[in-house]
């Protein structure tokens, strides 16, 4: 992932984060954006869905969740690095159709799948945007990462709303302004992992930032 395709990824999810998910309608005529997420989620809907007007965009979109439809797809020599990356993240299963294996964005997609060890995977070549995305994606490996002083406020914050246990690693908490964290919603995703009011206690004083008008009863238990 070069300089310029992280910090357009992480401006996209920073903006999208602001709104909810998209579903994907039902009323006519469907974009093939929209017939993209929903053969993703409804593969039975497959003899309706026009996979012959595909472009690599909608094919990463459903191959990602459905990737017994890959036999369908012509488009795998148009598929760039980062697309790869991104798919590989998901279906580690589909490097075979893959010709530049070598590529270290491809293998930064394995290494993020969490389906190898860090040690089966050659890094030594791996960019900043690449550690990135094995980072945000397998936190597993950030104590594996080289690179992990060089991440930045934005690629922090993308981190965190996807791997939110690396919370405690964070160094830049105190540079999230109220937008960032009211986008990052990050209670919700830490929710499961907490077992008492103490631990509870430890997050909001971690995070303190934009709980600071907040006031929380000394008999509060999860």
């Amino acid at each position: 992932m070069t300089e310029q395709e992280l910090n357009v990824f992480l401006d996209l999810e920073w903006n999208c984060a602001a709104f909810t998910p998209e579903e994907p309608s039902v009323s006519a005529p469907l974009s093939l954006k929209q017939w993209a997420r929903i053969i993703s989620r409804h593969p039975e809907l497959q003899e309706f869905c026009p996979f012959s007007e595909f472009t690599p965009d909608e094919w990463l979109i459903a191959l990602e969740k459905q990737p017994t439809f890959a036999w369908r797809c012509t488009y795998w020599n148009d598929f760039t690095p980062v697309k790869w990356q991104r798919l590989l993240q998901h279906q580690p299963t589909l490097l075979h159709y893959c010709e530049i294996p070598d590529h270290p964005a491809i293998r930064s997609g394995l290494l993020a799948s969490d389906s190898y060890f860090s040690t089966d995977i050659d890094t030594h070549d791996f960019t900043l945007g690449d550690w990135f995305w094995v980072v945000k994606h397998n936190p597993s490996t950030w104590f594996q990462c080289p690179s992990r002083e060089q991440f930045t406020k934005p690629m922090w914050w993308s981190i965190l709303y996807s791997s939110a246990e690396l919370l405690t690693a964070c160094p830049c908490l105190d540079q999230f302004s109220d937008e960032d964290w009211r986008r990052l919603n990050i209670l919700p995703k830490l929710k499961s992992r907490i077992r008492n009011s103490e631990q509870f206690r430890k997050l909001i004083d971690l995070v303190r930032h934009p709980f600071h008008h907040l006031k929380f009863d000394d008999d509060l238990s999860l």
